[in-house]
Order: C-alpha cells, then structure tokens, then sequence
C-alpha cells in the first residue's frame, strides 16, 4: 500500500510537470550541427499498449515517414536530445502506474545506425496488473432510472484498475446524470483501497445528484443585425428550441436547441444556458442570448475542370422566408462555357470536352427550393425544389428538363441516420448516342430512336438512407460514410410507360489517420432492372444507367469508359461476296470516337493511402491508390460480361478554398475491349446507323423509296462485337492522366 501511494504520487508530479516538459522540449527536438537523427522509435515488451500510445506519452520522436522510408531529404527530420530521453522513461514509468502496473520497469537502449542516425528502443517490463475486487456506487437511492445510469461503465470488477478508466467512468455518470434531469450532478471519489500484495483494488464513487430539475422560462434576448430591426420573432425562436416548460432538464436538449438555431444560419452567435445555480432549486430558468444575421446572401463562384470547360455558379439565399425562417434559396449555374453554344469561343481551352459531341450545349441549371427549418420535435423536413437545366454525362447523354420540381421529405427518427424520401416529376428528353439504342435496346432506325428522345414525362419516387460519422465533410481523415439508395419509375408513378425501371445503389467508405496521413477504402455497387425487379433487360432511360470511370470511380480509365464500349467509325467499306453487299470496317484503322455503354450493373472498390507532403505538408497530399471494378450488362445470369479491371496510380492533391484539387495519374493495362464498330450517317446520308463491324454477315439490300431512289437498308440483326482498336505497347499510352475537385470519395 505504502509503495503504490507512494508511486502513485511520483506519478501524479511528473504526469502534471510532463505536459510543460514536452511543450519545452518540442524546440529541443530540431537538429544543430553535431545532433543525431532519430531514425527509429521502437517498443519492446508491451502487450497491454499499442506503440502508438507509447509513443504518444514521450518527447523522442522518429523523423517523418517520407524521410526514413522514402530518404527523402526536404521530409521532417527529429533528433535525439539526450536530456530529455532518461525523462521519457520516467514518462513511460508513469503512464504505466497510472493505468494499474505498480512493478512496470523501463529500461532505454539507444543503438547507433550509423554516424548521424541513431534507434531508439525502450524495453519495458509490464508486471502484474492491479485487479479491481470491489467497486461501489453511492448517492444513487434518490434517483428514480439507477439502472440506466450505471448501466454499462467502462469499469468493472475483475478489470484492470486503470485510474483513466475510472474517471471516465465517473465522467459517463455525471453526463447521463445531466440528461436525466440532475444538471448539478457532481462525483467525489475518495482515495481507493489498495491491496499491494495482492495486486487488488477497490473502490467506491460518491454521486451527489442534486434535486430533480424541470425546465422553468426561457427569456430571450435578442439583438439585431447592425443597423437593422428584429427580423424572427420569439414565437419562432421557442418553436425552434423546442424547451417546454415543465420538461426535465437534459444537457443534451440544450445543445441540441442551440444546434438548431444556428442550423438555420439567420444568427450568427447562440448561447443558451440556465440562470439560476442554486443547489436546492428543482426549477431551472434558461437564458437565450441571440445575435441575428443578415437575413439575405449571395454567392458567387467560377471554376474550370476539364469536362465542364468554365463555369459559373450563383445563390442567392434568404433564411427567414415568409417570417417564419424557412430558407429560400434561387441557384443558377452555367457550364460548359468555352465549349457550348452559344459561348463556344474558347474549344482550344477544353481539349477533353472538344471530343464529347454532348459537349456542344451550354449546361445550365436555374432552380428554387424553399426548405422548412428543424423545428424541436420534427422527425420529418420537408422541402420542395422547382427547377429547369440541361446536364450532359460525358460522351454518354445530354438531358434537357423543361420544367421539373422535387418534393423530399427527411425523416431524422435516428439523427445519425436521416432517411430521404423524395418525388421528382419533370418534362424533358434525353438524347444519347444513336450507338447505345441499337446495341443495347435493338433500336437502329432513326424514325423509332427520336421517338424515344422526344419529350416525355419522367417519375421517380425514390428512399435513400444515409449514415456519416466522418470528421469532415470535404476531406474525411476518420470515420465512415454509408449510403443507400432505391429508385422506381412505372406508371404507377405518374411515368410515361416507355420511362419505366427500378434501380439499387449502394456505397460505404471508411477513413482511418495515422500520423497526419489516412487510409481509405471505398465500396460502389448498383443494379438497374427493367419493368420489374426480376427483369434484367427492357428499355432504361440512358441517364439511369450505370457508369464508372474517371476520377471518382476507377482512375485508371476515362470519364465512363469502364466496361463494354461501342465504336463509331471514320469511314467503311463496302465489299462484294459472291452476290452479296457488306458494310465492313477495318480493324488496323483508327476510330472517330469510343460511346461508353454503361450498364446496369455496377461494382467498384477503392484503397488508397493519403500522404502528406515532404514538402509544403499543410497544402499538398500525395496519394497511392488502386481501384478496381467493372461495369458490364447482365443477361439472365447475374454476373454475365462481368470481369474485374484493377489499376493502381497515383495522385498530387492541394488544398484550395474550393476543396482539394487532385491531378491524377492511373496506370491501365488493358486493351480496349471489343465492341460493335457502327457508321453515323448523317441526315442527307439518310440518317443510317449501319453496323460496319469486321466480319459481320449482315447483307446490304437495295430498296427504292418514295421518290424512286434507290437506298440500301441493311438486315436488322445485332451487330458482332468484332471490332477491337488496335493495341499500344509503349508505357506512356497505359498512362490516365485526369483533373478534379473535391476527394476521389
């Protein structure tokens, strides 16, 4: 008992003296002329704590990653300094009596690398833990929910006695005391009984838990925008803090209340706390202290990427619509500037766009939506959008909405798990590459695909679940993000019956830090079915189907090229066989262009380590990634065509006020996979999409037509995917190179 107290209380001196030692020494840690390089840090014998938290209770660090994997000589550089390394081991000393090893021994070895670089071990001794026999819990007789209070502490007899543990234990009472109606609950913990002989423990927390307490007023003190009168009303303000008179008082309501007024974005300083303190009284009264915002913002930006060319976005938002603080905000973005008509002066600018012929249009987005504020109570949000736009996917469609609008609901039941549910009706067409609908839909003749590229109206009712404990929203070092989403559109729907399909996607990424740099995994997966969910063909508006490729999906293939592709031909030619005609290309000739196919299947994964840079590391990341994935279009059996793809690269990123910006290298050794070679006719060539693959059997026919001239029609049969680019061998055309905003996920 007298070792252990006394131990216990070395320990508590230097622990308080370590946080002022480490501050000091962190300066001592830069390398002058003669000091040695830490080029190793390691831990022998400990099995209770990982090297990571051992490292992390001393000053001797080990030189940057960069520097002692990669010799990188620009990387953070540590070196020894010999007078702290004997208070290291004492440091270790101390964190192990503190977490129950009264007989732990450190011993420091320090072995030279060579003349500048040294390694530094500690060998460490664990010893017999102190066992936790008894642990008491009093002052709890007067509260009416004891069970749920102590239920699940993270001590327990038989444990280790691990004084962190413990106050964490008495810091897990106080604040569920706090949220049970107790808010001047308090824990005393007398000294424990130490057994050092028998290496047991016991121990008892006092609770102090104070009267019952309910909620009395809330006074609300407003000030105004400078300059300005008050603009949201008190009648407002206790709706949205939801703080009833008479409700038991918890800690975690008043956050949550003051979470929500700045949710709203109309005040720019919120403090809510209670007035009175006194220990007898079971009526507590609340103060609001508020300072409002400018009711009204604006928003502009510019940007340029290399499949939007430039664009333009601006917002303009009011956060007290109607007096009642719903927000209202009216968007406008333009892209495709440079590149689009009518603002087409600048293709040179947009190499990559100037080859997408959905490119050619200015995109566009004009829309309001009016979103009602989260007021205490609600498990559901409503909000409703009214919008027009044009949207192109690369090289794959361009989607016009006349007029469109968006109906959602989030139901927050779970606030770590919101579920969306949503009803979007529009009036728009969709024009795709006349390629797709013959390959994939057997429609080839032009009369039948502009009936499908007419305006129709479209329907989606759709639930997406969504789960997110990452740390940060544009760049996640810990955490994980889960998303799942299932859309419909059928008559039933209010769909036009040719826009009739259900589709199923689903996502989850987790994000682990170490040392300033992340490991991330990602998994993609979704599939697209016909009328029903048992089908697996029938006509899918080329917009929901499934693509991947490009920057944020699989890096080492282009923006949607990952799976079967259809080729479009610079010319063909017309060959005899006997007595027949045959439209065939030539495989050792180029291509005009490649049209993604896309697919209704989908899965892709992703592992990459993020590194920060040797050199300016607050603003540049290096990462190592490799994805892999297919998309591909499944028959009747569910992993038809379906083949893996894997390519590793790597990326340079930089922190920009507009998110990281990421120029991204894949490494792709695939060949182009084979597809069908067709010829794009044009309106005075009759508009024709004939199959020129090589090799294909489809006769040539010659018909006369209305006015007596002569037309040659070609068998309508599926076009062989015979055609297949002829392959590059060199390195450099194994290379993706592709720009982008924002983390790849």
């Amino acid at each position: 008992m007298n070792r252990l107290s006394k131990s216990l209380l070395v320990a508590g001196c230097a622990l308080s003296t370590s946080i002022i030692t480490r501050t000091l020494s962190a300066q001592d840690l830069r390398c002058d002329p003669n000091d040695v390089e830490v080029r190793r840090l390691s831990f022998d014998g400990n099995s209770a704590f990982s090297d990571a938290e051992l490292a992390s209770a001393i000053v001797t660090t080990p030189s940057g990653w960069a520097r002692r994997f990669l010799r990188l000589p620009t990387a953070l550089k540590y070196c020894l300094d010999r007078a702290e390394l004997p208070n290291d081991r004492i440091r270790l000393v101390v964190f192990y009596r503190r977490r129950g090893f009264p007989d732990v021994t450190v011993d420091t070895v320090v072995n030279a690398l060579n003349k500048s670089a040294v390694e530094v071990r500690f060998r460490i001794s664990e010893g017999r833990p102190i066992t936790v026999a008894g642990l008491g819990i009093n002052g709890l007789d007067s509260v009416a929910n004891r069970a749920a209070i102590t239920r699940d502490l993270p001590v327990k007899v038989g444990d280790r006695f691990d004084r962190v543990v413990v106050q964490a234990a008495r810091d897990t009472i106080t604040r569920r005391l706090r949220n049970a109606g107790y808010p001047r609950a308090q824990l005393d913990s007398p000294r424990p009984h130490v057994d050092a002989a028998q290496y047991l423990a016991w121990d008892t927390l006092v609770v102090r838990p104070g009267p019952l307490t309910r909620l009395g007023r809330v006074a609300i003190n407003v000030t105004p925008f400078e300059n300005n009168s008050r603009q949201i009303s008190d009648r407002v303000v206790h709706r949205l803090l939801g703080l009833d008179s008479g409700r038991l008082y918890r800690e975690d309501d008043l956050l949550n209340a003051q979470r929500r007024l700045y949710q709203t974005e109309a005040y720019q300083h919120v403090t809510l706390f209670p007035e009175s303190v006194s220990m007898s009284d079971s009526i507590v009264t609340l103060r609001a202290d508020l300072i409002e915002n400018a009711m009204n913002a604006a928003r502009l930006g510019a940007g340029y990427g290399t499949l939007d060319c430039f664009r333009v976005t601006g917002e303009l938002s009011n956060y007290n619509f109607l007096k009642g603080a719903q927000r209202l905000d009216l968007t406008a973005r333009v892209s495709k500037i440079g590149i689009g008509e009518p603002l087409s002066g600048a293709k040179d600018l947009c190499a990559t766009a100037k080859g997408d012929p959905y490119s050619n249009k200015l995109n566009y987005y004009a829309g309001a939506t009016l979103r009602q504020p989260l007021f205490a109570g609600m498990r559901a949000i409503p909000a409703l959008t009214v919008y027009t736009e044009r949207v192109s996917e690369f090289k794959a469609y361009l989607r016009t909405t006349a007029v469109g609008g968006i109906a959602s609901m989030v139901l927050r039941r779970w606030a770590a798990t919101p579920i969306t549910f949503a009803y979007a009706i529009d009036y728009g067409r969709t024009e795709a590459q006349p390629a797709l609908f013959c390959a994939v839909f057997n429609v080839c003749d032009l009369e039948t695909r502009e009936r499908f590229q007419e305006t129709q109206r479209l329907a989606v009712l759709s639930a997406t679940v969504l789960r997110d404990n990452t740390n940060n929203l544009i760049s996640p070092t810990r955490g994980g993000i889960a998303r799942f989403e299932v859309r419909h559109a059928s008559p039933a729907t209010f769909s036009d019956q040719t826009l009739r399909f259900n589709k199923v996607q689903g996502e989850a990424a987790r994000y682990w830090g170490f040392g300033g740099n992340v490991f991330a995994v990602r998994v993609r997966a979704g599939s697209v079915f016909g009328k029903t969910f048992g089908s697996a063909i029938g006509f899918i508006p080329p917009q929901e189907r499934l693509y991947a490729g490009g920057p944020t999906t699989v890096r080492g293939f282009n923006q949607n090229e990952l799976g079967s592709a259809i080729y479009i031909a610079n010319r063909f030619d017309t060959v005899m066989v006997a007595a027949d005609t045959f439209f065939r290309g030539d495989t050792s000739r180029a291509y005009r262009r490649t049209v993604p196919l896309g697919g209704n299947s989908l899965l892709v994964a992703n592992a990459e380590v993020r590194f920060r840079s040797p050199l300016l590391p607050d603003v540049l990341q290096w990462t190592v990634f490799t994805d892999a994935g297919d998309v591909w279009n499944r028959g009747l059996d569910l992993f038809q065509n379906f083949q893996i793809k894997v390519t590793p690269g790597l990326q340079l990123g930089a922190f920009t006020p507009v998110g990281p910006v990421r120029i991204v290298l894949g490494y792709n050794p695939y060949r182009r996979p084979a597809g069908p070679l067709y010829f794009e006719a044009n309106r005075l060539e009759g508009g024709g999409l004939p199959c020129v693959s090589p090799g294909n059997d489809l006769k040539v026919h010659a018909t006369t037509d209305s006015n007596g001239a002569t037309v040659l029609t070609q068998e309508e049969r599926a076009c062989p995917a015979s055609f297949r680019p002829v392959a590059e061998g060199s390195f450099r055309s194994k290379l993706t190179l592709s720009l982008a905003i924002g983390q790849a996920f």
